[in-house]
């Protein structure tokens, strides 16, 4: 008798100190706390898929692999199981192809250092698989990755790329999911080097947006320049141009990096929330309309708290932007989902 109550507490003791480590979760219903990880909109399954990040864990935190669905009818998370996942890693590009109804993912942060590989996931079976185009972009993370809807392809910018974490880049590449091929555009000129920058696609005017960003540039260990990015940069893939767009006389967002940004659809514009502005970490809301050069302040009776590296996205079906997790100021894990309705212009917490 007394060797079976010690069998027993033999398995409660183990489980009592996870669930009093910070990120230890038993039988999880909703995401670890992480930042850098990447948020897509499924529209067939009427749900947010999510991967990978960097969660808590000893010094540095755990790279993670795993990927997480939000039901927006239900607005709960589900963890989905998938055989083969490519290597955890953090602040890759991750975007949606709906002319095949999968997940592109390309890059980020590993154990191993910065990657290059281009990775499917298939929407109906959840099953990874890794293409090996005969050219692809340099290793790298914090880049910026985007859908074309209108010419079914993704657009690559900028991002940091080599080991020594000192040299960013500026070049610009399309993936044509249709022959799983990188095509470097070479464009007469570009944005400055800069990675934690946005990018989205802005159908309306068939343009691809640029916003914020770190730019530096490091001679023999020294920091030649530095600064970060608030103009527009507009890339037009019929072209082959980008344009800067200064922000106008008008109130604008002080420069930052690191932030969420998604193109709101309904709106037309581009959404823009937090971020790294140097001397604070931020949770101002604001909309850009690039016909017009206006960016507008929203002020919500709510907010969610200030972080970078977090992760949104935006339901077409729903009118709706969905914010995940991110990094506080003292350097602590958020794991708390976030909805802004379009409709009634105000954010809402809905976990945990």
């Amino acid at each position: 008798m007394k060797r079976t109550i010690k069998m027993k507490y033999m398995v409660i003791y183990p489980v009592l100190i996870c669930a009093l480590l910070v990120g230890c979760q038993i039988n999880p219903s909703s995401p670890s706390a992480r930042h850098g990880a990447k948020m897509i909109y499924d529209p067939v399954g009427k749900q947010i898929i999510m991967f990978g990040g960097r969660g808590e864990g000893k010094i540095v935190g755990d790279l993670l692999d795993d990927i997480w669905a939000f039901d927006l009818e239900k607005e709960n998370w589900r963890e989905i199981k998938s055989s083969s996942p490519p290597p955890s890693r953090l602040s890759p590009g991750l975007v949606y192809d709906p002319s095949h109804h999968q997940v592109i993912l390309f890059g980020g942060y590993s154990s191993r250092g910065r990657l290059d590989d281009t990775w499917l996931l298939d929407l109906n079976d959840y099953e990874w698989e890794e293409v090996n185009p005969a050219l692809s972009p340099p290793a790298r993370s914090d880049l910026g990755m985007a859908y074309d809807g209108s010419n079914h392809i993704v657009l690559l910018f900028g991002g940091m790329c080599l080991e020594n974490q000192r040299d960013l880049c500026d070049d610009t590449w399309v993936f044509d999911p249709e022959s799983n091929r990188w095509i470097e555009m070479n464009p007469p000129s570009s944005p400055p080097v800069m990675y934690g920058h946005s990018l989205n696609y802005d159908f309306l005017n068939d343009k691809f947006l640029v916003w914020g960003g770190h730019m530096s540039k490091f001679d023999q260990g020294n920091i030649s320049s530095a600064g970060y990015n608030d103009s527009i940069w507009s890339y037009s893939y019929a072209e082959n141009q980008w344009q800067e767009i200064p922000p106008g006389i008008q109130s604008h967002p002080s420069a930052r990096y690191w932030h969420q940004a998604v193109y709101d659809a309904r709106l037309s514009e581009l959404f823009v929330f937090g971020g790294d502005g140097g001397r604070r970490y931020l949770a101002d809301t604001w909309f850009y309309n690039l016909e017009t050069n206006i960016w507008s302040k929203h002020i919500s009776e709510q907010t969610p708290p200030a972080r970078i590296v977090g992760t949104a996205v935006y339901a077409t079906d729903y009118d709706q932007i969905i914010l995940f997790g991110g990094l506080r100021q003292d350097f602590s894990n958020l794991n708390d989902t976030w909805i802004f309705s379009e409709i009634s212009g105000e954010w809402e917490q809905k976990s945990p």
